[in-house]
């Protein structure tokens, strides 16, 4: 519990930034901010060495999870790398009690059995593909989430945190960083059909610095939507005896696992370095939306058996040796119990530490109020 205490400085200062939503919320960006101090934890609490190793997600919970014009899924590979399957099993299942109507207990063991079915089915079957929760589905777009151009008018969202931050768009870093961007997808040509309009830098939910570029089409007549950019500076974690990346460039780790886990489901990945860091890009789309709810028990089973069918589908295809996909099966069966256990156990640390964390503040408002 030391650990999370001390890194709860950090969340503190995030929350303060950000402003507090309420307690269950702000119990969420907690669990979000402590996500490298659960990965240590579990090297403690089981013997990794006998856990088959995938690419895994890294960071599968629900605030991850996007809906778009081209479908559902759980995005954002920051985390992701190559590390013991149960990782990613017990991370989410972790996350998701978090996001339950009901604040006591763990989970109704029937969405546990919802997450396994979906699992064991699309780790079998990796060619069907994942099922997307239902909660999502049927989302519509606003009037303004129609296109770039109508998003970029509405000032919502990345455009208006592009706006709130402005950069010089002449400047050698902007430019060089948005043609390098360019360079790693053999897209240079772009820039003679567009021109960068606006560009800004803002801080993510976690701290990391992203640069939107706004690109309007030189020829104003031409049919061509405007394009909004994002790239983002990427996590570079240290390599551990068990959770390692294969790639020296940790934005093209990143374009790997959207490949793996949500294939053709984000537009134009390409990865940049400036100096000493280096960048992921994306282009942003007009229509993306994510569940803000707490969640009934239908609700979260139909959460479970979706997440669950992504994850089992993207670790095996990220598996090229069947003796090895039959190996973690194996392990599945035989270890699921002890997985769960561990993620009640991690969700209990959490919510402890959080209490601690809170009864501190008061404390010290208190104080100052003597």
């Amino acid at each position: 519990m030391e650990e999370y205490l001390k890194r709860s400085i950090a969340f503190q200062k995030r929350r303060a930034a950000l402003g507090s939503e309420g307690e269950k919320l702000d119990r969420i960006l907690f669990f979000r901010m402590m996500g490298p101090l659960m990965q240590a934890r579990l090297e403690k609490i089981i013997d990794l060495r006998l856990v088959p190793r995938v690419l895994i997600h890294g960071n599968p919970h629900l605030d991850n999870y996007v809906h778009t014009f081209r479908g559902s899924a759980l995005l954002d590979f920051d985390r992701s790398r190559m590390g013991p399957y149960c990782w990613d099993i017990i991370r989410f299942l972790a996350s998701l009690s978090l996001r339950r109507e009901e604040d006591e207990g763990f989970m109704n063991r029937s969405v546990v059995d919802y997450f396994i079915d979906g699992y064991y089915t699309h780790f079998l079957r990796p060619e069907i593909p994942f099922k997307q929760i239902r909660l999502l589905k049927n989302a519509k777009p606003e009037k303004w989430q129609t296109n770039t151009r109508a998003y970029l008018a509405s000032n919502r969202k990345w455009a208006g945190k592009m706006r709130q931050f402005p950069l010089d768009r002449r400047s050698d870093f902007t430019r060089t960083l948005l043609k390098r961007f360019l360079a790693s997808r053999n897209e240079l040509h772009l820039l003679d059909e567009f021109y960068m309009d606006e560009v800004g830098a803002t801080p993510g939910t976690l701290g990391k610095k992203h640069f939107i570029y706004s690109l309007l089409p030189k020829n104003p007549d031409a049919l061509h939507d405007a394009i909004l950019l994002d790239l983002k500076e990427v996590y570079i974690e240290r390599d551990t005896q068990f959770f390692t990346s294969p790639w020296a460039h940790h934005g093209v780790r990143m374009i790997e696992a959207s490949k793996v886990y949500a294939d053709g489901m984000e537009q134009r990945l390409g990865y940049a370095t400036m100096g000493d860091k280096q960048f992921w890009g994306r282009q942003i789309p007009s229509f993306a939306t994510k569940v803000k709810k707490f969640l009934d028990v239908d609700e979260q089973r139909d959460v479970a058996y979706s997440i669950g069918s992504q994850l089992g589908k993207g670790h095996r295809k990220s598996i090229s040796d069947p003796k090895i996909a039959d190996v973690l099966m194996h392990d599945f069966q035989q270890s699921f119990d002890k997985y769960y256990k561990v993620a009640r156990l991690l969700n209990y640390e959490l919510r402890l530490s959080y209490k601690f964390v809170q009864a501190k503040e008061n404390l010290y408002r208190a104080y100052r109020q003597w």
